[in-house]
Parts: C-alpha cells; structure tokens; sequence
C-alpha cells in the first residue's frame, strides 16, 4: 500500500478463504491442527488486525453477503499472503535450499516504516531507551512445537545480570500481554534473545541500533529472508543443534550488543513527530 501511496487506516481487509488452503496460513492450521489453533489464529486476528486498519478483516463470502453479492470498489489492491517477501522459498520460511531468498533487499525503509505506521496507530511513542535492557523469549517446554525448544535461557539470564549489570526480562509466552505492552516493551529493550517462530516477530519493534541474537534448534535459518533486512537492528544468528548453544557464544554478542548501543547510540529522544504519547 505505501508503495503505491494508498496507505490508509481506514482500509477494509478481506481475506478469501480458499478450497485448498495457502500452507501456514490459518485455514490450513485449522484443517491440519484443529479447533484449538483455529482459536489462537482467529485471536491474532482480532488483536493484530488493529495495528493495520481500523475495520476488522472480514472474509470475501461474509463481504459479498453484507452487500447483496457483487461488489464494486473504488479503489482495490490484491496480494497472496507471504509470497511476496519468501521470494523464490515461496512458503517454506527458509527451508529451501539453492534458492533466493533475497526478496527483501531494498525494502528496508519499507520494513522500518512499518515498524513506525504500527506504532503511531497504536500510540506508542518511538523513543530510544536511556540504557540497555535484555528481553529472552523462552519458549514453553510444553509448546506444540516441542522442537523449537531452546535449553538453558534462564541460566543464560542470571549470568548477563551478573556479569554485565543489565536488567533482564524472560518470557515464556507472550499470550495474554496486550499487543500495545508487547510492543512497548520490546521498543524500550536494546537486545533480544529469540528462538525462531512466531514468538520472535515482536522483534521488528526493537530501536535503532538494537540486536536480535536468533538462536536456531531447527536445521534451517528460519524467517533469516526477512530479520536479515531489518535496517534498524544488527542481526545475529546461532546454530544450536537439538536446542543446545554455546552460551560463551551467545554471551559475547550480548556484551557485544550492550557495547554497540552504549557507544553509538545517544539516549536522545527520536519520538515520530506523528507519534501520540503514552496513555
């Protein structure tokens, strides 16, 4: 939409529901996982749809029927979810091999004022923190996606406090924590420690001048197509076969991170001059 300058909060979002669903997104969740992931796709929708639009996403059928059946638009733009970002990986979030995944070279004013658009609709201020601060998504042990489990974050934790005097949030889940408060928090942090998955997209709204340590259990550089464009942010990636890394490793890119922010980043105010204050 912003590249065609037609962004507008006050934009209707319809989604078509297909017979053979596009693969991750919520139609196929729901046929693959059943009623309960159903449930947490249509709770995403219903919390994230805000940071977009003002109207809530309704579906082509549910659309047409409001209207009595054919609808005419006055202006209308159509797009395939996740194709056009994933370049020649199509969905597979960075499965595939001896492709290109570099779809998003040239986006990054693109990716960086998304990150801005969110949080003027939201009211968040965009201001850089006065000092460093740690948050550590730590997946819960009894998640669906058991693989995607990463061993030994909290010990990873108590050593950064010790060792590097700087505040330290653990989450296990973000589930429950209004999207405004998750957004917040993550914009007053300088450094996050992610594994990769859904979990780790709160990352986007991180300051300038942060640092995203993803921590992979899984064989492949999951969603790297995108993180790695991020302009704002620099971007570290672990391997950590089986959910195990080397913590030596991870903590030299933290201390690292806290040493980058401290000496290249001025804590002076970089509020969107269309930012609303905090309530």
């Amino acid at each position: 939409m912003e590249a065609f300058d037609e962004l507008d909060y006050n934009v209707q979002l319809v989604r078509a529901e297909l017979k053979v669903p596009i693969m991750w997104s919520c139609d196929y969740q729901h046929k693959k996982w059943g009623e309960e992931q159903w449930k947490k796709c249509m709770f995403r929708y219903k919390t994230l749809t805000p940071l977009l639009s003002a109207n809530e996403v309704e579906t082509v059928k549910n659309y047409t029927k409001k209207y009595g059946g054919s609808v005419c638009f006055r202006k209308v733009a159509a797009g395939m979810g996740m194709q056009a970002d994933h370049c020649e990986d199509g969905i597979g979030h960075g499965r595939h091999h001896g492709v290109r995944h570099d779809c998003n070279q040239g986006r990054q004013a693109t990716l960086y004022n998304y990150r801005r658009y969110v949080m003027h609709n939201i009211g968040v201020r965009d201001i850089l923190p006065p000092e460093n601060r740690v948050i550590i998504w730590d997946r819960h042990e009894e998640d669906y996606k058991a693989e995607r489990k990463i061993h030994g974050l909290p010990q990873l934790k108590t050593r950064i406090e010790s060792e590097l005097n700087v505040d330290v949030l653990i989450f296990e889940t973000w589930h429950g924590k209004p999207i405004k408060d998750q957004i917040k928090e993550m914009s007053r942090s300088t450094i996050f420690v992610t594994g990769p998955g859904s979990g780790s997209f709160i990352s986007w709204f991180l300051p300038r001048g942060s640092t995203q340590i993803r921590i992979y259990p899984v064989w492949f550089k999951m969603e790297w197509f995108l993180f790695n464009y991020m302009s704002h942010m620099h971007v570290e990636h672990v391997d950590a076969e089986g959910g195990n890394f080397d913590e030596d490793e991870v903590m030299g890119m933290v201390e690292m991170g806290v040493h980058r922010y401290n000496h290249y980043f001025d804590p002076i105010s970089t509020e969107n001059p269309q930012g609303k204050p905090d309530e």
